[in-house]
Order: structure tokens, then C-alpha cells, then sequence
């Protein structure tokens, strides 16, 4: 399966947008970042949904790390992401 088939990218280009504008760095993701969203999509995740569990994450993150995080990857924040998809699903 193609990362850029018709029917996901809209999803992957807005989770991808999103999270690099985040993390003010970067030009695309990772291979496994973008696995990571198809994941997400193929369990009908809602984008918005998605965006904000990722915002959470990145932030809870940042202020452990207590500074900016431009190495971060989805990949490094999926189990955090997750957590918060679950929550929001309650």
C-alpha cells in the first residue's frame, strides 16, 4: 500500500503539517512516523482528535524536558499519544 494513495492524504498531510509546525523544525517525517499515522487512520482515529492528543503529548514532554523538543519524533510520543487518544475516548 502506498503512503500517498487518494484516500489518506488528506489525513497523513494535516498530521504531518501539524506536527511539524509543532515542533517548529523539519521538512517531513520519519518512514515510521508516517506507518504511525496510517496506524492511527486505519482505526478511524479523528484527525482532530489526533492533533490534539499530539499537541498533549508534545507539550507534556517539553515541559519534563524543560526546553524546546526539535528532535522529537510521533514515533518517540506514540505511547503518550495513545494515552491520551484512550482518555478522550472515555
Amino acid at each position: 500500500m502506498s503512503l500517498l494513495e487518494r484516500d489518506n492524504i488528506n489525513y497523513l498531510t494535516h498530521v504531518e503539517q501539524f506536527f511539524l509546525t509543532l515542533k517548529g523544525s523539519g521538512l517531513s517525517l520519519s518512514a515510521s512516523d508516517y506507518d504511525l499515522i496510517t496506524q492511527w487512520e486505519s482505526r478511524q482515529v479523528p484527525v482532530q482528535l489526533l492533533c490534539r492528543a499530539i499537541e498533549s503529548a508534545f507539550r507534556r514532554a517539553e515541559d519534563q524536558a524543560r526546553g524546546p523538543l526539535a528532535k522529537v519524533s510521533l514515533t518517540g510520543l506514540r505511547e503518550q499519544v495513545e494515552t491520551e487518544i484512550e482518555r478522550a475516548a472515555r
